[in-house]
């Protein structure tokens, strides 16, 4: 029996030892990098879970990661006192070719005329790149058939080509970015797709704020674009919702649509751009709940070839509000209860203002009160059957103009609300601003944008 026992018991310690050094061999390590000390030897003696902290200071090298499930963060958290600078110029800064990979709390830098990135992703997925100043390269982040990945907090500003740029890549998050002072702001080409850009902002780049090329059913939701060439740029790029977004003061156009269909376009405030949207051989779209307003030539413009099209529940308010090529679109939905955009009780056409107070929205009766004016509107190629008019007691707050102490409603209702001072400025800058290009140049103006 003492024998049993005995046997029972040493059975158990095996066992426990078994278990014990199983798990001392899969718990992940942390690896602290001192200035002096190499970011890359730390990686190449890391396994899958493992932590990496690098403490303040200044590394040069180039680090390639291609082990799984691993972090690298700075040990304060703040980019400017943890500085990865290329050692190789030729070669990419960060290239990471691993899933579930974090890197957050560097400032990145490499050479900015040498065609490389300050991180670069390649057929990687669930990673987490945030909090990095990736500024002042010639790319700031590329990502390259890649998916799923969350791209947040990051600063990509002053490059020469590009903030960000992603190539085949799908299901990626980019929040709260900034990609300012670059060539291009943030870009999508060939087949990106379910890509949601939300809270970032692109603003001051030499082209485009946001360009998408042959990338659909993408969400750019909530983004702040200004004072970028063009704000907005799609081109054969299909399926995507721009919503909720601010497009303030670029100077061509605040968003060009072009060869672009299904595109869903809402809630989104485009004020004080040569022309406020342009669509370009694009069709099936819908705009709803947009404000144009102080666009210096128009505040929509669309080319013959544009066909099924429905615009309704949008405010106007430009020197010229449509330029339209056809009559083979829609101006308004079928009258529903609803709180439109100036505050009324039902949605239908698109509320039509001018800065002088003259236009027909602001002028025309509304005998029954119920906010839609009792005869259409009728302009050269298009018919809106239910345009919209101020309501004395509207259902929401008034929605504010940019940089404007002046809300919708009160604009709306009163035709003497826009100051002589902004009516100058308008008349200065139309005077002063170089022409968009006019739709019979327009396909040119295609191609020359392609190959930027």
């Amino acid at each position: 029996m003492w024998g049993i026992k005995i046997n029972r018991f040493v059975n158990l310690l095996v066992a426990f030892l078994i278990f014990t050094l199983s798990s001392s061999n899969g718990t992940a390590i942390e690896i602290l990098v001192q200035p002096g000390e190499s970011i890359q030897a730390a990686v190449n003696n890391t396994s899958s879970g493992d932590l990496i902290i690098v403490k303040p200071g200044n590394y040069s090298e180039n680090i390639i990661i291609g082990t799984q499930n691993l972090t690298v963060r700075s040990e304060s958290g703040n980019p400017e006192d943890t500085i990865v600078s290329a050692n190789n110029p030729n070669i990419n800064v960060f290239h990471i070719r691993a899933n579930n990979i974090t890197i957050n709390g560097f400032k990145v830098r490499s050479a900015q005329y040498a065609e490389v990135t300050g991180i670069y992703l390649a057929g990687c997925s669930q990673c987490t790149i945030s909090n990095n100043d990736l500024s002042e390269n010639y790319l700031g982040m590329y990502l390259s058939n890649s998916k799923n990945n969350m791209i947040t907090d990051n600063k990509m500003n002053l490059n020469e080509r590009y903030g960000i740029q992603l190539m085949h890549s799908e299901g990626n998050i980019l929040s709260n970015n900034s990609a300012s002072s670059n060539h291009h702001g943030i870009v999508l080409g060939n087949n990106c797709s379910d890509n949601n850009l939300t809270g970032n902002t692109a603003s001051l780049n030499a082209g485009y704020g946001f360009y998408f090329i042959n990338s659909s059913s993408n969400n750019l939701n909530n983004n702040t674009i200004s004072k970028n060439d063009m704000g907005i740029y799609l081109t054969n790029s299909n399926l995507n919702t721009i919503s909720g977004n601010n497009i303030l003061e670029n100077i061509r156009y605040g968003m060009w649509i072009s060869h672009s269909n299904y595109s869903i376009i809402s809630g989104n405030t485009i004020n004080k751009s040569n022309l406020g949207i342009r669509l370009n051989s694009s069709d099936n779209s819908t705009l709803s709940g947009n404000i144009l307003a102080f666009n210096y030539i128009s505040g929509l413009s669309m080319c013959p070839a544009c066909d099924n099209n429905t615009m309704f529940d949008n405010y106007l308010n430009n020197v010229f509000n449509v330029e339209v090529g056809n009559r083979r679109n829609t101006w308004n939905t079928e009258m529903k209860a609803g709180v439109n955009i100036v505050g009324g009780p039902y949605l239908g056409g698109n509320f039509w203002a001018s800065p002088a107070g003259t236009g027909f929205s602001q002028t025309a009766q509304d005998r029954d009160e119920n906010g839609i004016a009792d005869i259409k509107y009728n302009e050269t190629n298009f018919t809106d059957n239910l345009p919209l008019v101020p309501v004395s007691n509207p259902q929401q707050k008034a929605l504010p103009l940019a940089n404007s102490s002046t809300d919708l409603t009160s604009l709306s209702a009163d035709s003497t609300s826009l100051s002589t001072d902004l009516t100058d400025v308008i008349a200065s800058k139309m005077a002063n601003t170089p022409v968009a290009q006019n739709s019979s140049k327009e396909s040119n103006a295609t191609e020359r944008v392609n190959n930027q």
